[in-house]
């Protein structure tokens, strides 16, 4: 960042120059620019430095988000100037060109576009922009909703419907070719650009739609005629691999495609419903960067209990929670922490998600005979070290997992279950006798996903008195060992949190929020535990030794969060109601 941007924010006390090198060290060690250090600590909206930039340049600020710039004037600019040099060609009037930088301190952008407009014949106007909805504006070479819009024009004007195709036996032909194949590459690349976890597209009467799913909501992104939609389902199933002519039975396959240079595999899944078929298609990654349980939102207490459970060389982990709270990748944290060359790591996934380099992964087929017992039957005899188990189902897997600690093996498994409270009568409830738990068991983790709160625009708030003394209440009853988690929160007085700021916002895009983070709770053995689980036992005892571990219940986690303004109270009452 120049110079003379720094000083001005420290003119306008946005940050002070005593905190200026702890930022840029920050900067420095995420390998990130300062100002998105400054951004996203809350400290500077982009706009406001956007602004900033724009008065001591000399130039005009402009908000991309709030012009709609058609797709003839965007092109007069290639795309590949545009994204080299960080510049938007927004305006055209004659042969004068409007152009939004996002860097107007960079004297070689500034060069090359002024030899671009003395060998155009353009005369140029320079604005201002933020790096954000510049890369909204850079969107508009793809033309998403453009082109699909065109696309279903095209098809349209030919009357290509799935009705009309079938009986001539031409469907796998024309769904080979575009305008269908062109709908479901730009439904896939848009996806991928605003972080789709899942595309479900869904029949209707007269209209379908695509919803993506974003930070675990589902928004509708596209709808189209609902006579098309045999045709977009069959062309997703020929790249998946599927039975185009059966539409009686739900498929499974799988997509690997391409997204500007970089390899995407997609899980498919259709299942017949009233209308037609319904398709739902997870993104996953090929290979990931594992993050590591910090990365995740794990902190304090379990944090401090995770170290210790990797560093074991034995016994079992169970992580629980909802379908969608992240507990497979809390699981792939783990053993990519513990992925070296000297242990020997096996998974079994339905299905294989992830591909992590060194661990041999297998996936389950229930058609051929390949179950989680059966797999995991087969790995004793690979000479594991360490194994993951996708989820403990049935009794005779429970039964292999709790053998599997006892001879020397780590093993790591998922279980449905609401809490760390329900786990062990959930193992009980599958024939496992309570001795073998407590001597296989080391810890049972409990997690869900919470949206974080954009730091952009989120605004303090306050809560309604009954709601507050119920939080309250929450908060004090938190265990002496955890009540760390509440450093740097004011207690007295009326508690504050925060709420979404939403549109207009750089940052979150007017939703709000931004990414998501973990809630959690874990609960120990210890030989305390043990006498309880070899005694007749309740609920109520196993609540007691949860409280005399200092251990925080997930609620708990969730509303220190909300008091540190990583969340929502909205999203704390989301994932914690009954």
């Amino acid at each position: 960042m120049p110079t003379r941007i720094i000083q001005h924010l420290i003119s306008q006390k946005k940050i002070t120059q005593e905190e200026l090198p702890a930022f840029e060290k920050e900067a420095k060690e995420k390998n990130t620019e300062l100002e998105d250090v400054l951004v996203k600590r809350g400290l500077v909206t982009e706009n406001e430095l956007a602004q900033a930039k724009g008065e001591l340049f000399g130039l005009p600020f402009v908000d991309l988000d709030k012009i709609e710039i058609p797709y003839e004037i965007l092109h007069t600019m290639p795309q590949a100037v545009s994204e080299n040099y960080h510049i938007i060609l927004y305006d055209k009037k004659g042969k004068e060109v409007f152009i939004a930088m996002v860097h107007p301190g960079d004297y070689r952008t500034i060069e090359a576009m002024d030899f671009w407009a003395k060998r155009e014949g353009y005369k140029i106007t320079y604005a201002v922009t933020t790096h954000s909805s510049y890369q909204e504006a850079v969107k508009g070479y793809t033309a998403f909703q453009k082109e699909v819009k065109d696309a279903i024009q095209v098809l349209e004007k030919k009357k290509v419907t799935e009705a009309a195709l079938k009986p001539k036996g031409r469907l796998q032909e024309v769904i080979r070719k575009a305008p269908v194949a062109t709908i479901v590459d730009l439904l896939i690349q848009e996806a991928v650009d605003v972080g789709t976890s899942d595309i479900h597209i869904e029949p209707g009467q007269e209209e379908s739609r695509v919803r993506f799913r974003v930070d675990g909501v589902l928004r509708v992104y596209l709808t189209y005629p609902a006579h098309f939609h045999g045709s977009i389902v069959a062309r997703i199933k020929v790249l998946a691999n599927l039975k185009i002519d059966e539409t009686r039975i739900p498929q499974d396959g799988r997509i690997r495609t391409n997204v500007y240079g970089q390899e995407v595999n997609l899980r498919v899944s259709t299942l017949p419903v009233m209308l037609n078929e319904k398709v739902v298609m997870r993104i996953l990654e090929s290979e990931v960067k594992t993050p590591t349980p910090q990365d995740l939102g794990f902190w304090y207490t379990v944090l401090d209990d995770i170290d210790k459970i990797v560093a074991r060389p034995t016994g079992v982990l169970l992580v629980s929670g909802p379908t969608g709270s992240g507990k497979s990748t809390t699981l792939f944290s783990m053993i990519s922490a513990l992925n070296k060359d000297a242990v020997n790591i096996a998974t079994l996934e339905d299905p294989v998600e992830y591909y992590m380099k060194g661990v041999n992964q297998v996936q389950i087929n229930q058609e051929i005979g390949l179950t989680f017992a059966g797999g995991l039957r087969a790995l004793l005899r690979q000479d594991p070290n360490i194994i993951m188990v996708g989820e403990i189902r049935d009794t005779e897997t429970a039964e292999l997992a709790i053998h599997a600690a006892l001879t020397g093996h780590f093993l790591v498994s998922t279980i449905h279950a609401k809490d760390v409270l329900g786990v062990i009568p959930r193992l009980i409830d599958m024939h496992v006798e309570p001795f073998l738990i407590s001597a296989a068991l080391n810890t049972i983790l409990a997690q869900r996903l919470v949206r974080k709160v954009c730091q952009s625009c989120k605004k303090e708030m306050t809560v309604p008195a009954a709601l507050e003394k119920e939080l309250r209440t929450e908060v004090e009853s938190i265990p002496e060992l955890s009540k760390k988690m509440l450093e740097g929160v004011t207690l007295e007085g009326t508690l504050k949190f925060y709420k979404a700021g939403g549109s207009p916002c750089d940052v979150c895009g007017g939703s709000g929020y931004k990414g998501r983070t973990v809630v959690a709770e874990d609960l120990v053995m210890t030989p305390q535990l043990t006498d309880i689980m070899n005694s007749k036992f309740s609920v109520e005892d196993l609540t007691r030794e949860l409280r005399r571990q200092g251990k925080t219940t997930f609620k708990q986690d969730a509303i220190i969060k909300a008091l540190h303004g990583i969340t929502t109270i909205e999203e704390v009452l989301r994932v914690t109601r009954e």
